[in-house]
């Protein structure tokens, strides 16, 4: 007759079953690839470099993460005024546009802030596991910041193509180029306008591109990376999706400047093609991109889906040398975990003799937790089951 008992330890998430299917729903933050490096690893250059700054924050947050985000969070009010500006006096509707995306960032810091705080909080009578999955919250709103983010930027550069398109357009002479642009004009679908329409138009003098606007966007792109960088490594030091989120979200901006880099130079060499709007829209379809790839990301939190097959291969090679010198111990069945922001918890099977004592037991558990909280630091939480066998 076999005889069952249930304990558990706190510390942090993960689901898991020896069924489940190996997918890991963009928890792993080892590594990133990106147009700027085919393999951006955390460098120690990038940890140092944010151990500098984060001191700069020391008395304003406790911890590394709300450091690292207040750091973002200055960062991008400066570069939102300073792309504003620069925008506006080089009449650069991509720069402008660029400023805006700044400026969404400043709404994902403050997400970020508040929802990896509460995240930290411990466990209490309304919410006995734990806060961790405001964690899962706030990625998932930042997420949505960048989905919005990206159709406002690809609905304004529509309409700013079309009335470039229409402009140029009606300062041709009469022809079958005059009249093919009238009509693509005429017969686009008209799409809702968000947000500002800045009406830069690069044919009349007092509007010209000013080429200045290439060293904003520069700018742009160097602070975005070297932010998304930081953010990252702390991300990954933390196991933290929402900072994660947060670095993504950094990057994005990066590459929307490098993007407006291009069109600006493009629409300087080129001032009668539309480089401009053309390069908004290709900005938006990569933020919409990563904004899918953040959400699919947190759809395993959201439904509780299980740890991949290889973390729970690694949690029972974990336990293998206490089951070499355990005599108690027989064997770890049934290793599961679910995730709920950075934090894994985790429950198994451990077979033990009939004649284990509940004492011995007891203590056996705790072995079995504190074997695997010190190689997994991100497990919250280990609920062990006995199964006694003859």
């Amino acid at each position: 007759m076999a005889s069952r008992r249930s304990i558990s330890s706190q510390k942090k998430h993960d689901s898991d079953s020896d069924s489940e299917p190996d997918h890991d729903h963009g928890h792993n933050h080892g590594h990133s690839h990106s147009i700027f490096s085919s393999h951006t690893h955390d460098s120690s250059a990038s940890s140092a470099t944010a151990e500098k700054l984060m001191s700069a924050f020391q008395g304003r947050g406790s911890d590394r993460g709300t450091q690292i985000t207040l750091v973002g969070l200055v960062a991008n009010i400066a570069l939102t005024a300073i792309k504003g500006a620069a925008g506006y006096f080089t009449h650069s509707a991509a720069l402008i546009a660029d400023a805006g995306h700044s400026l969404s960032d400043l709404l994902g810091d403050g997400v970020t802030l508040v929802c990896w705080r509460l995240s930290r909080k411990p466990p209490s009578e309304a919410y006995p596991f734990g806060f961790a999955k405001f964690e899962t919250l706030g990625t998932t709103t930042v997420a949505l910041f960048l989905v919005g983010g990206a159709l406002g930027l690809g609905f304004h550069s529509y309409h700013l193509l079309l009335s470039t398109l229409s402009e140029t357009a009606s300062n041709l002479p009469a022809g079958p180029i005059q009249e093919l642009l009238t009509n693509v004009t005429s017969a686009a679908p008209t799409a809702p306008s968000l947000g500002h329409a800045h009406g830069h138009s690069h044919s009349h003098g007092h509007d010209v591109l000013n080429p200045n606007a290439l060293w904003f966007a520069a700018l742009g792109v160097i602070a975005k990376e070297w932010l998304y960088r930081i953010t990252k490594s702390v991300a990954d030091q933390e196991n933290s999706s929402v900072l994660l989120a947060n670095a993504i979200h950094h990057r994005s901006d990066a590459y929307s400047s490098l993007v407006m880099f291009f069109a600006i130079l493009g629409t300087w060499w080129f001032p009668a093609l539309p480089l401009d709007p053309l390069g908004g829209m290709i900005v938006s379809a990569v933020i919409m991109k990563q904004s899918v790839d953040l959400l699919y990301g947190v759809y395993g939190d959201l439904t509780d889906a299980g740890i991949p097959r290889e973390t729970r291969r690694s949690l029972k090679q974990t336990l293998d040398p206490l089951l070499a010198s355990s005599p108690s111990l027989l064997a770890i069945r049934q290793i599961r975990g679910r995730r709920a922001g950075s934090l894994i918890f985790v429950d198994l099977t451990a077979e033990v003799p009939n004649s284990l004592s509940i004492h011995d037991a007891t203590a056996l558990e705790g072995k079995i937790s504190e074997t695997i909280k010190a190689a997994r630091r991100e497990v919250a939480e280990v609920r062990v089951k006995f199964q006694t066998v003859d």
